[in-house]
């Protein structure tokens, strides 16, 4: 039995003859970001991400031996389009406050994109943190720094931070924000969303208050 009812099902079932193999993996990607966010790893089946995605369960294990491999596959794609944003809109910045306001770009951007991408950062996480059979699937990094100690460590080089700041407690501060914004990202809050990444810029802008 499925749990049913997550996201908005298309009528076609099985692979439009006019769409790649390509195309089809990465709607099956997106169907299992929405599924698995909105009625978690355990609770959500083939049967519910097939239906979502317009396909049969069948045609979902071309792609997949398993649930938890999807899982994994689906973090890999959300991780590596993240990381991905990160590198053309944050790291060519040369001051860390520019830098900042880059990482807030990501997240618009792909949230204007499409939202599930951003609430499974952090998603993803917390179910494989729950379901010990995903550990296996879950992709691995190959940066032995975070983006966040990177923009800590090169500001801290610069000058950039105000004096007596500790780096550790700068990049957990960061750590906390950037999950904060994954997770609010969960909920379906559109133009709100985006309005609160708005204020985000004035405060790193030092104009969210006035004296």
């Amino acid at each position: 039995m499925t749990s049913g009812g997550c996201g908005d099902a298309p009528k076609r079932r099985g692979r439009p003859p006019a769409q790649s193999s390509e195309d089809t993996r990465d709607r099956v990607l997106r169907a299992a970001r929405v599924c698995f966010g909105e009625a978690g790893y355990a609770q959500t089946s083939m049967a519910d991400i097939a239906q979502v995605a317009g396909v049969t369960p069948r045609a979902i294990y071309h792609y997949v031996d398993s649930k938890a491999e999807l899982f994994g596959q689906a973090a890999a794609a959300a991780y590596s389009r993240f990381f991905a944003e990160i590198a053309d809109r944050v790291f060519h910045y040369e001051k860390a406050r520019e830098r900042l306001k880059g990482f807030i770009d990501v997240f618009r951007s792909l949230y204007q994109e499409d939202p599930s991408v951003v609430a499974f950062i952090s998603l993803a996480v917390i179910e494989a943190s729950r379901n010990p059979e995903l550990e296996d699937f879950m992709p691995s990094h190959s940066w032995t720094m975070s983006p966040n100690e990177i923009l800590v460590q090169q500001a801290m080089e610069r000058g950039e931070m105000a004096e007596g700041i500790d780096p550790g407690g700068a990049v957990a501060l960061l750590d906390v924000f950037g999950a904060g914004l994954t997770l609010v990202a969960t909920a379906d809050r559109g133009a709100a969303y985006l309005a609160m990444l708005d204020v985000i810029d004035r405060l790193i802008d030092g104009a969210l208050f006035v004296d």
